[in-house]
């Protein structure tokens, strides 16, 4: 739609409006583009005006409306971190089931597993705040309801202090 029909509207129905009926745009961005074009508003008028209406009126609206550029995806890094975590994971799980000798691997425990998966296995686990493995929420389930927080995080915490974590 052309400027000069549109500030000829904006004299008789509010810019709100005349986005809903006749842009594909909103409101916000419909009002974005008139600034970008040089229109204003003036208190105590009704509608919008430019000074130099003949330079603009013929033009459409839609060649003042800015692009949106994408967002950079900085987990991309992350991610390919978090594969190679899991792939010597996943690694040394094989060696794991290979090594018939005494000789001491490097190993990654279960916990430190699970802080480098990228998506935990959820089939078989139960969610209670997190999600735990039917054994732990049977045991958990025996200690008063009122006291399951405070054991599972007294818990987790004397693991994570052990591994250096906390």
């Amino acid at each position: 739609m052309k400027i000069g029909d549109i500030l000829a509207m904006t004299r008789k129905e509010p810019l709100e409006e005349i986005a809903k009926q006749h842009l594909t745009i909103g409101k916000t961005a419909a009002r974005q583009a008139l600034k970008n074009a040089g229109c204003y508003c003036k208190r105590g008028t009704r509608g919008w005006h430019h000074d130099n209406l003949p330079q603009v009126a013929e033009r459409s609206i839609y060649e003042f409306i800015e692009t949106r550029k994408a967002k950079s995806k900085p987990m991309l890094d992350n991610q390919t971190a978090i594969k190679a975590l899991m792939a010597r994971a996943d690694a040394q799980i094989k060696a794991e089931a290979a090594v018939t000798d005494k000789e001491e691997y490097y190993q990654l425990d279960a916990i430190d597993r699970i802080l480098f998966r990228e998506q935990l296995e959820r089939d078989s686990k139960t969610y209670k705040g997190f999600n735990w493995d039917p054994d732990i929420i049977e045991f958990i389930n025996t200690v008063e309801e009122k006291d399951q927080s405070e054991l599972m995080n007294e818990i987790v915490r004397s693991v994570l202090v052990k591994k250096g974590f906390l």
